[in-house]
């Protein structure tokens, strides 16, 4: 899935980093993450730094989690 951060100057001046990806559906828009979350607005998509934004997209660009056995009691 694509994604890109953007940087968000919001009408006060406060400046905050979001992650965008391709909607679901209509896959030309870029839309915020959390619209394209299956728990919708509780998916946290903006970020006060961009390096925290970029420590995050991991989340949204479909890289895999890593499952390893660390104990086996049978």
């Amino acid at each position: 899935m694509k994604v890109r951060i953007i940087k968000r100057t919001n009408p006060g001046g406060r400046v905050t980093y979001v992650i965008q990806q391709k909607h679901w559906l209509v896959w030309w828009w870029w839309v915020d993450a959390w619209e394209n979350c299956s728990w919708g607005a509780a998916c946290s998509d903006t970020f006060e730094s961009l390096e925290e934004a970029k420590r995050n997209l991991c989340y949204f660009d479909g890289t895999a989690s890593v499952d390893k056995e660390v104990s086996d009691d049978s």
